[in-house]
């Protein structure tokens, strides 16, 4: 009770977003106040391996099942998200907004998870300026989570790097935005905070892997293990804030950027529970057409934790090229991730990689049609499965209002 009423507050006081999130949603309203919905409704086919989401050993969203003693495909209608946001302009430069998510399939239930609730106030002009917010969010690392409601703005679901971002972060405090645009030379834009909640920052690649997906974790999110039990996200044990900074180095004509990030929890490894890890992550965007977008991104970390035998080096890299043609996107994405187990202990070791292609066609500024196809492989020797070969589809509809 504790737990749904300090998420209900923070949704009542939700308060707003950085630059990058006021394009968030295309649909403009000429309001003071507003409310925006996404609906994402899927017909998806995975397996052979139950999927992470049912407790099972699969990499992808959606997996296959158990049928007797061997595993089958499955395919079935689902739902992948129902986000809404509320947001509003205040007096003296403020800007409010929360966002909740539903999303059935990973939750277990329909109990919806705040995702964002954040205040902002900015000073200056966008050429030079600085902003400061506060509240409860996620860290601004990923490269494709730019589109309505922080989905994959390229692909249906995420690389592996950018899914464990958005699934095993989720911090409330403060953060502080610097950008600057000189008249000649590139802009340079610093951000740098401090937030409480993951303490247990590196325990679902330890446990589980790594996955792909597309679902955003917050304040009262539990992730399924394969253990059958489930993790908190937002989990403050320690009262020790973790630290982040993002750097940015962009061309003014947006034909290509730099960017740079380092994250660590600050844990106390002496609280019992309580992870401490540390990541770096360095990626560049390139569009040297209109048309084409070349993205790429690498994170190299390590996660450690006192009492068990858990303690790991994660790496992730991924390379993806789209290219628009009026309202259709083709994007191809390549993923390589693996873990090294550091103490001997319970083997975390995983090497794999996958390739995922994607199409969408935007029907308007509301609707759009998506599909895509994914084959992942994965060897991780502590499991059951050694190795784990997986392949699965997606089509996806999607309205947002």
């Amino acid at each position: 009770m504790h737990r749904r009423a300090s998420a209900f507050v923070l949704l009542l006081l939700g308060c707003a977003v950085a630059p990058s999130a006021a394009a968030q949603y295309e649909v403009e309203e000429d309001s003071r106040i507003w409310v925006r919905a996404l609906l994402d409704v899927r017909l998806v086919r995975g397996g052979p391996v139950p999927s992470w989401t049912d407790h099972g050993r699969g990499r992808l969203r959606y997996g296959g099942e158990v049928d007797g003693a061997s595993f089958t495909d499955r395919t079935q209608l689902a739902l992948s998200e129902l986000a809404i946001e509320v947001g509003a302009a205040l007096p003296w430069g403020l800007r409010a907004q929360g966002q909740i998510n539903i999303e059935p399939d990973i939750a277990g239930n329909y109990e919806p998870w705040v995702i964002e609730a954040l205040l902002r106030k900015e000073w200056g002009t966008p050429a030079t300026g600085w902003g400061l917010q506060a509240g409860l969010g996620n860290v601004p690392f990923s490269l494709e989570h730019t589109a309505p409601a922080w989905t994959p703005q390229y692909a249906l679901s995420a690389s592996v790097l950018n899914s464990w971002l958005w699934e095993e972060i989720s911090l409330a405090g403060v953060e502080a935005e610097w950008w600057h645009e000189p008249r000649s030379g590139p802009r340079l834009g610093l951000t740098l905070g401090l937030g409480y909640g993951p303490d247990q920052l590196g325990k679902l690649l330890a446990l589980r892997g790594w996955a792909m997906g597309d679902a955003p974790s917050g304040l009262n999110s539990e992730l399924p293990l394969p253990d059958g039990s489930r993790i908190e996200i937002f989990h403050e044990r320690d009262h020790r804030p973790a630290a982040y900074t993002w750097i940015t180095l962009s061309d003014p004509e947006e034909r290509g950027a730099l960017k740079l990030g380092y994250m660590d929890n600050m844990g106390d490894q002496s609280t019992p529970g309580v992870w401490h890890t540390r990541f770096g992550t360095i990626g560049a965007e390139l569009h040297p057409f209109p048309s084409i977008d070349l993205v790429a991104q690498y994170l190299q970390g390590r996660a450690l934790v006192r009492d068990t035998s858990n303690d790991s080096d994660m790496h992730a890299f991924y390379v993806l090229l789209s290219k628009r043609y009026k309202a259709h996107r083709f994007t191809v994405r390549y993923d390589r991730f693996r873990v090294a187990d550091l103490d001997g202990g319970n083997s975390t070791r995983e090497s794999g990689d996958a390739v995922t292609v994607a199409y969408a066609l935007e029907l308007g500024l509301r609707q759009r049609i998506g599909v895509e196809y994914t084959s992942l492989s994965s060897d991780r020797p502590g499991n059951a499965l050694a190795h784990l070969s997986q392949d699965g589809w997606q089509i996806s509809y999607r309205f947002r209002y």
